[in-house]
């Protein structure tokens, strides 16, 4: 129990410092209408696979997803968090809301429903990160 504690203050304090980080740069969100494009190419990236290497031969898109739940793709759940956050984003932006408000409101709704997940915690918060630096 007392472990546990210790987590949600660790997860609290980074949070609450990642929070100050994000009023600090609320002045740096792109405005709406260049957010909805850089977001639209984001998730389209997003939704298509890498390109192959040179000499490697085309894979489909459902060879790549059988090959990840063969591997355990480590970054699956980084890459599902991404395109929640940008298309609840993106649904606000067009909703009316600002750029930032957006991001804000929807990192909150993600966190809220997280249920204290630390690993789910950290990856939204490297979700919000890649927000941030694109937006």
């Amino acid at each position: 129990m007392k472990r546990m504690n210790l987590i949600r203050a660790a997860l609290f304090a980074v949070f609450a410092f990642m929070g100050t980080v994000s009023l600090s740069a609320q002045q740096n969100w792109l405005p709406a209408p260049q957010a909805i494009v850089v977001m639209t190419n984001e998730l389209n990236n997003l939704a298509n696979p890498p390109a192959p290497s040179p000499g490697s031969t085309l894979i489909t898109k459902q060879q790549l997803s059988e090959q990840y739940a063969k591997s355990g793709c480590q970054d699956c759940l980084l890459r599902s968090v991404k395109e929640q956050f940008l298309l609840l984003s993106l649904k606000e932006i067009k909703l009316g809301a600002d750029t930032g408000s957006a991001v804000e409101s929807v990192r909150a709704m993600m966190i809220a429903n997280a249920n204290n997940n630390a690993n789910l915690l950290a990856t939204i918060q490297t979700a919000y990160q890649y927000m941030d630096s694109i937006l």
